[in-house]
């Protein structure tokens, strides 16, 4: 019985020493982002935007990409001041030629890839047997598709050059499960699993991965009367800024993973890694019809 206890508890240990280096550890990183170069998918508005800007502060190219030509040169023209060049490369990430015109037009720019940053998302919340067909192959199109088939254009550059980084925005969502947005939790566990299969790939040839979750976050995704409801739950809404900013230093240092979102998010993710029990009696007891009607509110457009 003591020898059964003691590997027990001997497992828990290892377990839990593996879980921090794992995820807590940052692996020591030279990366200095002056002049280096950037793609930034989604960057039009939002986290994509944010992102621009903390790129572009510390001295790197930026290439913008999204649909939206007239919000592209609008971020172009803000981030101007801060930054070598900025790029607007206008693209439907959706569209694997558009991609690939993405690719060649940064290299003919500036001749070379440093960072990917796959950021272009959309998000759906509502009871799944209500959303129509096409609006949940558009969410795997962007969320999932669109960074797979970049990515493995962007990677024979970032592997000849034996240097590169790729930075996938994700969600909390990626890592605990929450009702009301089951295809898009689909999206994301998929972005999830796709990084993490990835970084193993990369392992030794000098390109890097980051995987970034955030949370409830500012943006034009949520409206107020839903942030009202969220905060209301105990839940952080974090600016955009500062997610972007935490993203990018989490590149920086070297992180495999950057979780935000606040103390809720970083429980509900512990919780469902080590005991999705108390996550399942969470959402029995919270899955109220005035979360129902505030979680129907949150959607790209």
């Amino acid at each position: 019985m003591q020898a059964g206890r003691r590997l027990v508890w001997g497992g828990v240990l290892a377990g839990g020493l593996y879980w921090l280096v794992r995820y807590l550890r940052p692996r020591h990183s030279s990366l200095v982002l002056n002049d280096k170069v950037v793609i930034i998918t989604g960057a039009s508005t939002g986290i994509g935007r944010a992102l621009a800007f903390a790129f572009a502060r510390r001295g790197a190219r930026v290439v913008l990409a999204a649909r939206s030509v007239d919000r592209l040169e609008a971020v172009r023209r803000e981030i101007e001041p801060y930054t070598a060049a900025a790029l607007v490369v206008p693209t439907d990430v959706t569209d694997q030629a558009q991609l690939q015109h993405l690719v060649d037009e940064t290299l003919a720019r500036f001749g070379r890839i440093d960072v990917l940053v796959n950021n272009a998302g959309r998000t759906y919340g509502g009871w799944l047997h209500q959303q129509p067909p096409e609006l949940i192959e558009q969410l795997l199109d962007v969320n999932l598709r669109a960074p797979l088939h970049l990515t493995r254009l962007v990677l024979p550059h970032l592997l000849a050059q034996h240097s590169g980084y790729i930075l996938n925005v994700a969600s909390g969502l990626s890592r605990s499960a929450g009702p009301l947005f089951a295809a898009y939790t689909a999206t994301k566990f998929g972005v999830a699993g796709f990084s993490d299969a990835l970084r193993r790939e990369l392992a030794g040839t000098g390109v890097y991965l980051t995987l970034v979750l955030p949370g409830w976050t500012d943006t034009d995704m949520v409206p107020a009367e839903a942030q009202e409801i969220i905060e209301r739950h105990g839940f952080e809404i974090e600016s955009a800024d500062d997610v972007a900013e935490r993203a990018v230093l989490g590149l920086v240092r070297g992180e495999n993973e950057v979780i935000l979102g606040g103390t809720m998010a970083r429980l509900g993710i512990l919780a469902e890694r080590f005991a999705p029990v108390i996550v399942r009696w969470y959402w029995r007891l919270w899955l109220t019809p005035e979360w129902v009607a505030a979680m129907e509110k949150v959607r790209s457009g």
